[in-house]
């Protein structure tokens, strides 16, 4: 279905008196809950819940589906949702431990996540879309594109993997230190230190200082940073998992977490084309949308939807 006057925006996007939180987890009315909350593993979430649209555009004739990084909220990417043309529209997935969903159990595993996604992606995408996941966000959403190819349902034309390395290939930097619950008789490990989690992914830019500076803050935050490290050091495979669209792989050349070579081998798990491009910046090298991002992103999901050759 091509889609071209419909807009897919779950619930017509967000209500006028809804904020989108732009620094990082916070509560439902903006600032910091004064309570650690009571948190509970959510049973079958409507699919309303896992994707949020900030932007509707009912005549877009494409649509971005964004996977954030580790720790991250759907709302980190309001702004990039702001600067697309009106021809594209994106809908950021929306991971459980946070915002509107701050009282969820963080998902235990990347095939966890990526299930959740499945099920709410497979009947609400009435046009195939392109999948942006950033750093963690490449491999949930590799995850949910093989998803959704193997069910033969509206897959994916595009993955576009920023700043992330290939799943076959990766060396685990950024969970160095997260450990997971043992199994059996033998101890549990001692938890990592609160400031040694938030160091990690507050060094990649990716996280408020304000995090650090505010202690309920940092509670709410950091159960689902917990999580998503313990669900990237678990996950696993093998190099021979591919998906069927073209892969664009974006990675910045000050990135110390994802060198050139481990995200270039992205071409690896795909059986249609990959490309690579470079960037100036860090590991959250698009941070205020530059124009060469912008543009380069863009035209990677018009070129791969029309079928011509990816730039």
């Amino acid at each position: 279905m091509s889609g071209a006057d419909e807009s897919h925006c779950p619930d017509g996007g967000p209500s006028s008196d809804e904020s989108h939180c732009p620094d990082g987890d916070h509560g439902r009315h903006g600032g910091p809950a004064t309570t650690a909350p009571v948190r509970v593993l959510a049973t079958d979430p409507a699919p309303s819940t896992w994707i949020r649209c900030f932007h509707p555009k009912p005549a877009a004739r494409y649509t971005l589906v964004c996977f954030p990084h580790a720790g991250g909220s759907a709302s980190y990417y309001f702004d990039l949702s702001a600067a697309l043309d009106a021809d594209i529209e994106m809908l950021v997935v929306q991971y459980p431990g946070r915002e509107n969903r701050l009282f969820e159990e963080p998902a235990p595993s990347v095939a966890a996540l990526a299930d959740g996604v499945y099920q709410a992606l497979r009947t609400r995408l009435p046009r195939r879309p392109a999948f942006f996941g950033h750093s963690m966000g490449g491999l949930i959403g590799f995850e949910v594109a093989r998803r959704l190819e193997a069910a033969g349902g509206t897959a994916p034309h595009l993955l576009v993997a920023s700043a992330s390395s290939a799943p076959s290939v990766r060396t685990d930097r950024l969970t160095a230190g997260a450990r997971a619950p043992r199994g059996g008789t033998e101890p549990e490990p001692e938890p990592e230190p609160d400031e040694a989690v938030l160091a990690r992914i507050m060094g990649l830019g990716g996280t408020s200082d304000g995090v650090r500076q505010d202690p309920e803050l940092m509670q709410l935050v950091l159960p689902a940073i917990r999580g998503d490290l313990r669900a990237l050091a678990e996950y696993r495979v093998d190099a021979g998992a591919v998906v069927g669209c073209p892969v664009t792989v974006f990675v910045a050349d000050g990135d110390h977490d994802v060198p050139l070579a481990e995200a270039g081998a992205w071409g690896a798990h795909t059986t249609a084309d990959a490309d690579v491009h470079v960037f100036e910046g860090d590991h959250f090298y698009f941070s205020g949308n530059p124009p060469k991002f912008l543009e380069l992103l863009q035209d990677a999901v018009r070129h791969s939807h029309s079928g011509t050759q990816l730039i």
